[in-house]
């Protein structure tokens, strides 16, 4: 009996400790799968919305997101999130922040539910912690020298190429010295874009913007880190020789400079005015031809 009682005890025993490390090896592979799904939440959250929001960090083009899934329900999240828009005719949050961030449009975004998860995920536990997002990958590859201003200029103009086929920035933007005829109109100017966004935002725009048309053009056209570097410097010393340039907002409507259209009228009119002369020339020999016949 006591030879029994010895073996029943021990079999107790095993199965409590079996049973221990199953429950800490679940705890373990848990809380790996958490911080998996937070560092996934953390890096969508820096690719597909750090260019417009923060969390615990204030408003940027768009509201900060600390808090908001205690604010609204997840269904809520996720309808504004498929087609903002169309949530703005129907529900007064959404046309409260269309008006207040206006005129900045939030694009529909497409995240699938496993993703919205995780950026839910991350929201709930920095705002549970009351930290502020810290993009991981917002810093520069290396320090900034003075030649990385001018090989800036150069990159932004177009005098060198980008390294993985991506057009200038000066086909969409323009920036204040840029040259004679500027830059594009059909994104905003970039003069006091380091005004509008802190170091670490601006870089991680750089590194992957997620506004519509660029994240189309860059998506398989990325920046290297050192055209990061080099742009990032044109740019901060444009704040620092514009210190009072206008903030433009980040979808501002694209409008066409006066200057092109003086510009193309008059290359326009001396076309004119060329090709006028040079048929008055040519019609004047074959009339002179004309005369000289008739007289024969």
């Amino acid at each position: 009996m006591r030879e029994q009682f010895r073996q029943s005890r021990a079999g107790e025993i095993a199965i409590r400790w079996y049973l221990t490390i199953l429950l800490v090896i679940a705890g373990t592979l848990f809380a790996a799968d958490r911080a998996r799904g937070q560092d996934d939440g953390a890096k969508l959250f820096e690719t597909r919305c750090y260019s417009c929001h923060n969390i615990g960090g204030g408003d940027k083009q768009g509201p900060d997101l600390k808090g908001v899934t205690e604010r609204q329900s997840r269904e809520w999240i996720e309808e504004f999130v498929k087609s903002p828009s169309a949530m703005r005719s129907k529900d007064p949050v959404a046309a409260e922040l269309f008006k207040r961030f206006s005129p900045t449009i939030m694009p529909d975004q497409t995240l699938s539910p496993s993703e919205l998860d995780s950026i839910i995920s991350l929201i709930k536990n920095l705002t549970s912690k009351n930290e502020t997002f810290v993009p991981s990958g917002a810093k520069l590859s290396r320090a900034i020298v003075p030649a990385d201003i001018v090989a800036g200029k150069e990159l932004f103009a177009g005098e060198i190429r980008l390294a993985n086929g991506a057009p200038s920035c000066n086909s969409c933007h323009s920036v204040n010295g840029i040259g004679a005829l500027g830059g594009g109109t059909l994104g905003p100017d970039l003069t006091a874009v380091n005004i509008k966004y802190r170091d670490p935002e601006l870089i991680s725009i750089l590194q992957a913007p997620n506004f519509p048309t660029m994240n189309t053009i860059f998506t398989n056209h990325k920046l290297t880190d050192e055209e990061v570097v080099q742009l990032f410097a044109y740019l901060q010393n444009a704040k620092q020789l514009n210190p009072t340039a206008a903030v433009v907002p980040t979808q501002a409507a694209a409008t066409t400079d006066p200057g092109f259209l003086i510009l193309g009228f008059a290359a326009a009119t001396l076309v004119l005015v060329g090709l006028n002369i040079f048929w008055r020339k040519r019609s004047h020999g074959v009339r002179k031809e004309m005369v000289r016949r008739s007289r024969i």
